[in-house]
C-alpha cells in the first residue's frame, strides 16, 4: 500500500532525530568537494585507482546484502556508488561519517559527501567505490516518480526546482540562455558599449504602450509604477554627454499570459548617439549572427512553424505599402469606420477600448505572422511611433524598424526624437488617448521634455528582449523561463502538514473613512478593490436623441463579439470566479457586464432605462468592467463590500417580493441597508437612479488580476458619459482595495 507524503515525511523526521542521538548533524555547514562527477567519468583513464570526494544528490539506491549500489548526480551528471560493507569507515561523530549499519538513515534525495577510489565494475561502469560517507542534507519529501516524472506543466512551472532535479537535461536550455545574454553584452562591448543602470520605480512609465504595475512608496508617500522601458532614462543620460550605453535587465508590463508575453521579462536596451535607424539596422544583423553563433554554433533555426536564416540577406518590409497590397487601404485616407469594416471582415478580435491605431496595428499583425525573416518592418506611421523621428521626406513616416522572425516582431528601434516641441505634442496626443480609456498609451513625463530643451544629438535607440531566446530555441515563454508568475496555489497537504500556518492576512485598507471593503473579502480574494465617485446636480431624462446615437455607434464597434469571446473577457473570468465561489450559478444569475455584452452578441440591443443609466452602461460595454450607480440620497455611509448574514432582506428591481440572502454572497451594502446582491448584478429598489435624482454615487467593480487602472478608468469613462449626456459636477476618484 502507497505510504501518504506525511507517514513518508513522518518517518524521514525519525530518522533526523536518530542521526542527531549518533552526534551526526544532518545539516552541517561545512562540505569538500573536489571535481565534477562528470570529469571523472569522462576522465577515467586519469582517475582509475585515485582516491578523490565527490558530492551530490542520491537519485538511486539498491541494496544487495554488504552491497549497495547508487547514484550520485551533481550538475555535471551522474556516477555510480559500488559501496561495499568491508570497505566503508564507521560511523564516527567527529567526523560526521556514516557506517555501513547507519546508512539505513539515508533516503534517495539526500545530499552527501563520499570520498573513494574511482574504478569500474564488472560490467564496465565507472565507480565510486566509498571509504567514507557523510550527509550533508537529509531531504524530508520523495522525489516524483522516475519514470513518470512530471507531467503536469502547471506543476513544472511552480515546482521549476522539482523538474529541474528530475530533467537535469532542460538545465541546459537555461546554460543557453546565461550564454545568450553574456553574448549580447560581449557583443555591445566590442562596439565600445558601457552598460549603465536606470531606476525600475518610476513615477512615469515611457518608451513603450504597455499597461505598467503599480506600487506604493511608504516613505516617499507617493504611487510609483514599475518600468517597462528604459528608455526615458537612458536618453537623459544621452543628453547628459554619454555616447553608447546599454541595459541588460527586468522590466514589467501588467498585461496577458501567452506564449509569446509574461509580465515580467530581460530586455537588452541601448541607445546610440551620433547614428541613425540604418545604422542600427546594419549593426543588428552582425549582433543577431554573433550571438547565435556563440551560443549554438549556428544560423539556421525552425521555430513556430518558421525556418529562417539569419546569414540570409534581411528583406526590408514597407509597413504603408504592404497593408495596401494586403487590404487595399491606404492607412492615411481610410475613415476609422472603413478600418473597423475590413477587421471586422477578417474575424479580428478586439477587447477594451477600440481606436484608429489599434484597428491598423491588428491588420498588420495578420500580415506579419505569414513572414518568417529575418527581415525589417520600416516606414511606420508617425501616429503609431510617439518617440521616434519623422522621415525628413515625408513627416508622416517615421525613422523606425521592427525586426521580424518567424512571424513576430522580436527587437523595436528608431532614430530617436530630440525635438523637445514635438515631443511636447507627441505626448499630449498619448495622454488625450490615456483621458479616452487606452491605458497602453504613454504618459506625459515633463520632466523628459525639459530635457529635451536643455538638447540631446542625434541619437539612435534599440531593444529586444528574451523573447529573441524564447524562439531561438522554439519554446514557450514560461517553458524557457526558471520562474514564471503564477497564480499562488497550494495543494491539501500544505493544511495536513502545516496545521499552523496561516496566509498572511491582507487588512482592509480603509483610503475613506466613506467607504471599505471588508478584510474577510480579501482574504478570499486577495486584489479587489472598488472605484466611486460622487456626480452632483445632474438633470436626468428619460431619453435623449444624441445619447441613442452614440449608443448605435458604440453597439456596432462591438457586434463582432460572440459569446465565447466575452466569457473569455479578463473581467468577465474574474467575475464569474467570484461569483462562482460565493455559489452563484453564473450561467443564470450572470456578472452585469456579460449580460449586457450578452445582450449585444444576441442583437437583442440595450434596455432604455433614463440618460443616466444608459450613459454608464456603455462605458460597462467599452471596458467590460461592472459599473453601479445609486442615487446618492438614498445612500447612508460608509459604502462596504462585504460577504452577507443568513437572511438579509432586500427588494431588488424588477422584484416584487422580498429577497432573503444567504451566507456568504457578495454585496455592496451602506450602514443601514444592501444596496446590490452578487456585485453589481441586482440594485436595490430604494437607492435606484431615476429623473428625480440629482445626486449620484457611481462605483465601478475590481477583483484578482483586474488592474485598479483599468477600474479607476472605467469610471472615469462612466462619470464623463452622464455629465455629457446629464449635466453635473464630477467629484474626485476614490480608489478602495
Amino acid at each position: 500500500m502507497a505510504q501518504t507524503l506525511k507517514t513518508i515525511r513522518n518517518t524521514r523526521i525519525e530518522k533526523i532525530a536518530k542521526l542527531r542521538e549518533l552526534g551526526i548533524d544532518p545539516y552541517p555547514a561545512k562540505a569538500h568537494k573536489e571535481f565534477a562527477n562528470a570529469r571523472v567519468v569522462e576522465n577515467f583513464d586519469k582517475f582509475e585507482g585515485r582516491v578523490v570526494t565527490l558530492t551530490g544528490r542520491i537519485r538511486s539506491w539498491r541494496e544487495h546484502g554488504k552491497l549497495i549500489f547508487a547514484h550520485l548526480q551533481d550538475e555535471s551528471g551522474n556516477i555510480q556508488l559500488f559501496i561495499q560493507a568491508n570497505k566503508l569507515s564507521e560511523t564516527s561523530k567527529e567526523s560526521g561519517n556514516l557506517g555501513f549499519s547507519d546508512l539505513k538513515l539515508l533516503d534517495v534525495g539526500d545530499f552527501i559527501q563520499t570520498k573513494g577510489e574511482v574504478a569500474k565494475t564488472t560490467r564496465g561502469e565507472v565507480s565510486l567505490i566509498p571509504h567514507e560517507i557523510k550527509l550533508l542534507t537529509k531531504s524530508l519529501r520523495p522525489l516524483p516518480d522516475k519514470w513518470e516524472g512530471m507531467t503536469d506543466p502547471e506543476l513544472i512551472f511552480r515546482k521549476r526546482y522539482l523538474d529541474l532535479i528530475m530533467k537535469p537535461e532542460r538545465r541546459e536550455m537555461f546554460v543557453r540562455k546565461a550564454k545568450f545574454w553574456a553574448a549580447n553584452r560581449e557583443f555591445m562591448k566590442s562596439r565600445g558599449f558601457i552598460e549603465v543602470e536606470t531606476p525600475i520605480l518610476e513615477h512615469f512609465t515611457g518608451g513603450a504602450d504597455a499597461k505598467p504595475f503599480k506600487t506604493h512608496h511608504n516613505a516617499l508617500d507617493e504611487d510609483f509604477y514599475l518600468r517597462i522601458s528604459t528608455e526615458l532614462y537612458q536618453k537623459r543620460l544621452i543628453g547628459a554627454g554619454f555616447e553608447k550605453i546599454y541595459t541588460v535587465g527586468p522590466n514589467f508590463r501588467n498585461e496577458g499570459i501567452d506564449d509569446e508575453h509574461l509580465q515580467e521579462y530581460y530586455q537588452i536596451e541601448w541607445y546610440w548617439a551620433y547614428a541613425t535607424y540604418k545604422d542600427m539596422m546594419a549593426m543588428l544583423v552582425e549582433m543577431f549572427r554573433h550571438i547565435t553563433k556563440e551560443v549554438y554554433g549556428r544560423t539556421k533555426f525552425e521555430s513556430k512553424g518558421h525556418t529562417f536564416d539569419l546569414a540570409d540577406e534581411w528583406q526590408e518590409v514597407d509597413y504603408v505599402e504592404i497593408i495596401k497590397e494586403k487590404f487595399g487601404i491606404d492607412i492615411f485616407n481610410v475613415s476609422d469606420e472603413e478600418l473597423l469594416e475590413v477587421v471586422k471582415n477578417h474575424g479580428i478580435k478586439l477587447d477594451g477600448a477600440i481606436n484608429r491605431n489599434r484597428l491598423i496595428d491588428n491588420l498588420w499583425k495578420l500580415i506579419r505572422k505569414e513572414i518568417s525573416g529575418p527581415a525589417f518592418l520600416i516606414n511606420e506611421p508617425k501616429f503609431m511611433s510617439p518617440l521616434a523621428k519623422s522621415r525628413p521626406e515625408n513627416r508622416e513616416l517615421t525613422e523606425r524598424f521592427h525586426i521580424i522572425i518567424a512571424g513576430s516582431e522580436l527587437g523595436n528601434g528608431y532614430s530617436e526624437l530630440n525635438d523637445p516641441i514635438d515631443q511636447y505634442q507627441r505626448f499630449l496626443e498619448q495622454q488625450a488617448a490615456r483621458d479616452a480609456g487606452d491605458d497602453e498609451a504613454q504618459m506625459m513625463d515633463i520632466d523628459y521634455v525639459e530635457m529635451l530643451e536643455y538638447g540631446m544629438p542625434p541619437t539612435a535607440g534599440y531593444a529586444h528582449s528574451e523573447r529573441l531566446f524564447w524562439f531561438l530555441e522554439n519554446a514557450t515563454a514560461r517553458e524557457a523561463t526558471l520562474f514564471p508568475q503564477m497564480k499562488y496555489k497550494s495543494d491539501e497537504s500544505v493544511k495536513e502538514i502545516y496545521p499552523d500556518f496561516k496566509m498572511p492576512k491582507k487588512s482592509a485598507k480603509k483610503h475613506s473613512k466613506d467607504a471599505y471593503i471588508e478584510e474577510e473579502v480579501l482574504e478570499k480574494f486577495p486584489g479587489t478593490s472598488f472605484a466611486y465617485t460622487v456626480i452632483k446636480n445632474v438633470q436626468i431624462k428619460k431619453e435623449d436623441k444624441e445619447l441613442d446615437e452614440l449608443k448605435s455607434k458604440i453597439l456596432e464597434q462591438r457586434s463582432s463579439l460572440n459569446l465565447e469571446d466575452i466569457k473569455a473577457m479578463p473581467s468577465i473570468t474574474t467575475y464569474r470566479m467570484m461569483l462562482k465561489s460565493t455559489g452563484v450559478d453564473v450561467n443564470s444569475n450572470r456578472p452585469s457586464p456579460e449580460a449586457l455584452l450578452r445582450r449585444i452578441a444576441q442583437g437583442k440591443g440595450l434596455y432604455t432605462v433614463n440618460t443616466a443609466v444608459d450613459a454608464y452602461n456603455l462605458a460597462v460595454i467599452e471596458t467590460g468592467i461592472g459599473l453601479g450607480a445609486f442615487d446618492l440620497s438614498k445612500i447612508t455611509t460608509p459604502k462596504m463590500l462585504r460577504f452577507s448574514k443568513e437572511g438579509e432582506e432586500v427588494v431588488l428591481l424588477g422584484d416584487d417580493s422580498v429577497t432573503k440572502t444567504k451566507k456568504g454572497q457578495l454585496v455592496y451594502a451602506d450602514s443601514e441597508k444592501l444596496l446590490t446582491v452578487d456585485l453589481n448584478y441586482r440594485d436595490n429598489t430604494l437607492t435606484k437612479i431615476t429623473t428625480d435624482t440629482k445626486d449620484i454615487l457611481l462605483c465601478s467593480d475590481g477583483g484578482p488580476g483586474i488592474d485598479t487602472e483599468e477600474v479607476k478608468a472605467a469610471l472615469k469613462k462612466g462619470a464623463e458619459y452622464i455629465i455629457q449626456f446629464c449635466g453635473g459636477e464630477m467629484g474626485k476618484i476614490v480608489l478602495i482595495q
